[in-house]
């Protein structure tokens, strides 16, 4: 009887609980791609304003139709044209969604874009043409056909990151990655903020939640319910689901959840979990938002980035985006794809971008393994970091750092490169700069990436220090040998007397390569400094890492190179259509993490004698696989500096060492 009681209050319970959270499939967040074909009409007299194209639209006998993403630097004819060109499509709002905040997301627009509805002005977001942004539409839309206009322009600007000229990629102008119709209640959350911090097998989730329009919600009637899951990961458990417990802060909704078992998130094995949030407001659901994120932490050490408390030496590759010769900045994911998997089977697990990228490239470096710098696109000599440059580098941290926040690839935020970096002004503005990334987000690297460590100090008083060693590592573009005019002989010297100026700071090379066609030497001599470079930091105690310059060779309005349209810099090794180079494989040999010492074969057996390196790279191998033919075994473990021998059936005349994501380290023949 006390059983059947009990079955029948639990019901009960069941009952009410399901119709206080009742799901109303019809009010939850809607995302409706706008990519596609859409009316396009270069402006280059700029007419469009003055004949009000916003409101009687493109004309005919000059428009036609594009698909968006789209830029218009790579069509024939217009690879030179910097100005104005418009945009120009439909789309649908039913008049259920009248009640509703609509908004139109854009993923990118470069680099300024002012947003028309039906003819009126909704929207602008100028000189931050890398980051996405959204304009509130609602006050414009009506039910039925609504008209979407869409001017951009890509002029060289005073008002804009990157400055003027100052800076060595494509200025592609256009609507260049995905576009999207947002609709939701007015009760929906804007952004979900997740810093994941290990601590040993148990962490923490510090969870903020922010809403589009606070003053839509009655926070007493406010519920936040939410479901972590297993992501990327062998297994696919729910390690939470139950009712957020925070406190409202400053208009956002804080809480923080503990862990007595979670999985890291590290290169070599990027465990993830999504995060679902359902915001209830009196009982029923308003929105439901998913973000994903990791639990990884990363500090500077003893001369070493401390990845979830492990010292490592990191190696990579820098890729230069936007060099897809058919579709420009307007790149695939199959596109990013293909130059992230060449960057991983190279063995280089560490990057840096100058400028903003695509939501889907973090998540493919979420997803397999690659440690990231995202940048400023603060560049260059000529730019010098005025009040303007200021408010808008404030903007474009702003933007990123709320983009990106939660991809645990990013290990660092990066303020500038190769500005002028002993200037005071600057140097000023990039602490300002600095204060402010360390204020969003504490649990990040910031830096600022100089070519200009190697000028001593002089004589005179109001002498200046490099930017670099204010903030959390030394970032060091060194090309001695190239565009400093010197050589190779003077590396190792030079780098002591930079160390022994800025009281030993842990240093990161963040470029050393060699640049077609203004120095000579081609290919073979890539190889040989390449080689000769990476030994002489690896050398060094105090440097913690180096990336290489460059992946490819790309497009770039400063490159020396005309074969093609649109210049080029031929930096890379790989070619602009992203075909390796021989220096490419010398990469990837010189990016491993392991040395094979020895290699015997005896009676079909081969025995194989490993060690971890000391050098550039240096970390731990665990559970990397060595494969011969259908044969297997696993390196448990391998620190830097110890050895081990392997003994596997020599079933073919060659192995290969893999990682734990599948990506070949080396590829042996006996």
């Amino acid at each position: 009887m006390k059983k059947a009681f009990r079955f029948i209050l639990l019901s009960i319970c069941m009952f009410f609980l399901a119709s206080f959270y009742k799901a109303d499939k019809e009010i939850v967040r809607k995302t409706i791609s706008l990519n596609g074909n859409w009316n396009f009409s270069v402006d280059s007299l700029s007419l469009g304003e003055s004949n009000h194209w916003e409101t009687i639209g493109l004309p005919k006998n000059t428009s036609r139709i594009v698909s968006v993403p789209h830029v218009w630097n790579v069509e024939k004819g217009l690879e030179k044209y910097w100005g104005n060109c418009w945009y120009e499509r439909e789309f649908e709002v039913s008049e259920s969604d009248l009640q509703k905040t609509v908004r139109i997301q854009f993923d990118a627009v470069y680099h300024d874009a002012v947003v028309y509805i039906n003819g009126k002005k909704a929207g602008e977001h100028i000189g931050s043409g890398y980051n996405r942004f959204f304009i509130n539409i609602s006050p414009f839309v009506k039910k039925g056909k609504n008209t979407l206009r869409v001017r951009v322009n890509n002029d060289f600007s005073r008002n804009n990151i990157p400055f003027l000229k100052s800076y060595d990629w494509a200025n592609d102008g256009g609507i260049y990655r995905n576009v999207s119709l947002v609709i939701t209640e007015p009760q929906a959350v804007k952004n979900i903020k997740v810093v994941g911090t290990p601590n040993g097998s148990k962490g923490t989730a510090d969870i903020n939640v922010s809403f589009i329009d606070n003053s839509k919600i009655d926070f007493s009637k406010l519920k936040l319910m939410a479901t972590i899951t297993e992501e990327n990961q062998t297994t696919n458990k729910v390690i939470f689901n139950s009712e957020l417990k925070g406190k409202l802060e400053k208009d956002d909704f804080k809480a923080s959840l503990n862990f007595d078992k979670i999985n890291t998130w590290h290169f070599d094995t990027p465990n993830l979990y999504k995060l679902t949030v359902q915001l209830f407001v009196d009982g029923t659901l308003k929105d439901e938002y998913t973000t994903v994120f990791g639990f990884r932490s990363i500090k500077v050490e003893k001369n070493r980035y401390v990845l979830n408390g492990e010292p490592i030496r990191l190696m990579g590759v820098e890729w230069m985006p936007g060099s897809n010769m058919e579709r420009g900045m307007a790149e695939t994911t199959a596109d990013f794809e293909r130059n992230l998997k060449l960057m991983k089977n190279a063995n280089c697990i560490f990057t840096r971008f100058h400028w903003q990228q695509d939501e889907a490239v973090f998540d493919w470096c979420d997803r397999n393994g690659i440690l990231v710098q995202e940048e400023i696109p603060f560049w260059g000599g000529a730019t010098m970091i005025n009040d303007t440059l200021l408010a808008l580098g404030k903007k474009h941290l702003d933007e990123m750092t709320e983009n990106h926040y939660n991809h645990p690839s990013i290990i660092s935020w990066g303020i500038g490169n190769e500005l002028e970096s002993h200037n005071p002004e600057n140097v000023n503005r990039l602490k300002t700069l600095y204060n402010e990334a360390k204020t969003i987000d504490a649990s990040r690297l910031v830096n600022f990436v100089s070519n200009k460590l190697h000028k001593g100090k002089p004589i005179q008083k109001d002498y200046v220090p490099d930017a670099s060693g204010e903030f959390d590592m030394l970032m060091f573009n060194e090309y001695y040998s190239t565009w400093f005019g010197k050589s190779l002989d003077v590396i190792g010297s030079e780098l002591d007397r930079i160390s022994a100026e800025y009281n030993n700071k842990p240093m990161t090379i963040s470029e050393w390569g060699l640049c077609e066609p203004a120095h000579k030497g081609g290919d073979p001599r890539r190889i040989k400094e390449m080689a000769e470079q990476l030994k002489i930091y690896g050398s060094k105690d105090y440097v913690a890492g180096a990336i290489y310059f460059c992946l490819n060779d790309y497009r770039t309005h400063m490159g020396e190179d005309f074969t093609y349209a649109y210049p080029l810099r031929v930096h890379g090794v790989c070619d602009i259509f992203s075909n390796p180079k021989p220096s490419y494989y010398a990469l990837k040999k010189e990016s491993s993490p392991v040395i094979i010492k020895s290699v015997e074969v005896k009676n079909g057996t081969a025995t194989i004698t490993l060690s971890g390196k000391t050098t550039i790279p240096s970390y731990t191998l665990r559970n990397y696989t060595i494969v011969c033919g259908n044969q297997k075994i696993t390196i448990d473990k391998l620190e830097p500096g110890s050895e081990k021998t392997f003994k596997i059936k020599a079933s073919t005349n060659q192995f290969s060492i893999l990682r734990p994501t599948g990506f070949e380290v080396i590829n042996y023949k006996f």
